[in-house]
């Protein structure tokens, strides 16, 4: 199958306010629902509640890069811009991921749309064999999302290319040195056309339990990646001292003063640490007499998945 025969789809994306609109030959418009819309007022309606904007912006602004990175690698050129080097690694991922499963991206961004429903949307990546695939760089993989997402795309690949039936359902997920290729199920169509009388509605289909789990895995994965950005940080910065602490040892500077840091040389130093295991061992009767005992409050654990 070739990128020219796949039909078009007369709905139009405004890149700048992300939406999608149906002009009539008079020039009224009509605007139409993106799908991940959809599935953020029916099914994962706290999926970002109580994260930062800024958060959520940079991370959108990371992941759009990265889609225009490994696109360029497909069909649709893309120019240089200032901070791509950060992304070397999820391109050079993509790119092998493609050869080794011989994949060949025929379209990117391939825009689909369903009057009936009123919602339109842009399919990341179509193959020669029609399957499909969405780029994802969040710090988890949200499989049931995904799962979703793409079983919309895949039906509505499919009234837009009558005879034609998608194939198989993936999601490339990249993030740093991290690169999976995830097959999802697809979700049976009943299910779909449930979602859009809920969403036609505005009802959502969401338990309260589920929300606020959902709530709390995404608050989860803001912490994780904020611990992931400090470290890359606290790399740079030790890398940064180390031609400073060679200038400073060699000139015997112990304290450097500048307008808006100070830094300082610690020297080497020892420490003394009590060996209580060891003592125990040894001594268990002595170690009994001078314990006390205390209770540690319980806890609730969230561990990522």
């Amino acid at each position: 199958m070739k990128a020219s025969d796949l039909n078009k789809s007369p709905i139009i994306f405004d890149e700048a306010a992300h939406r999608y609109f149906l002009i009539g030959d008079d020039f009224s418009s009509v605007q139409y629902e993106g799908i991940t819309s959809v599935l953020s007022k029916v099914l994962f309606p706290k999926k970002y509640e109580g994260v930062d904007e800024e958060v959520l912006h940079r991370a959108a602004r990371r992941g759009t890069r990265i889609h225009e990175l490994c696109q360029a690698t497909d069909t649709i050129p893309t120019e240089p811009q200032e901070g791509d080097e950060a992304y070397k690694q999820e391109v050079e991922n993509y790119k092998a991921l493609k050869a080794e499963h011989g994949i060949t991206m025929i379209a990117n961004e391939y825009l689909v749309s369903n009057e009936g429903w009123g919602v339109a949307s842009q399919i990341d990546c179509v193959d020669s064999e029609a399957n499909l695939y969405d780029i994802k760089t969040t710090y988890t993989l949200d499989r049931e999302y995904v799962s979703w997402q793409l079983s919309f795309y895949a039906t509505l690949f499919e009234i837009q290319n009558p005879g034609r039936v998608a194939g198989k359902l993936f999601a490339v997920w990249l993030r740093g040195d991290k690169c999976e290729l995830v097959e999802v199920p697809r979700k049976p169509l009943e299910q779909l056309f449930h979602v859009i009388d809920a969403w036609s509605n505005h009802e959502t289909l969401t338990t309260a339990d589920g929300e606020e789990i959902e709530s709390l895995v995404t608050i989860e994965e803001q912490i994780a990646e904020t611990r992931e950005q400090l470290k890359a940080l606290e790399d740079k910065r030790a890398k940064a001292l180390e031609p400073i602490q060679v200038k400073m040892t060699n000139n015997g500077i112990k304290t450097l003063d500048g307008d808006r840091i100070k830094i300082t040389i610690v020297p080497d130093s020892t420490t003394i640490k009590f060996d209580s295991k060891r003592f125990k061992n040894d001594y268990s009767d002595l170690f009994a007499q001078y314990s006390t005992e205390s209770t540690r409050a319980g806890y609730i654990k969230t561990t990522l998945l």
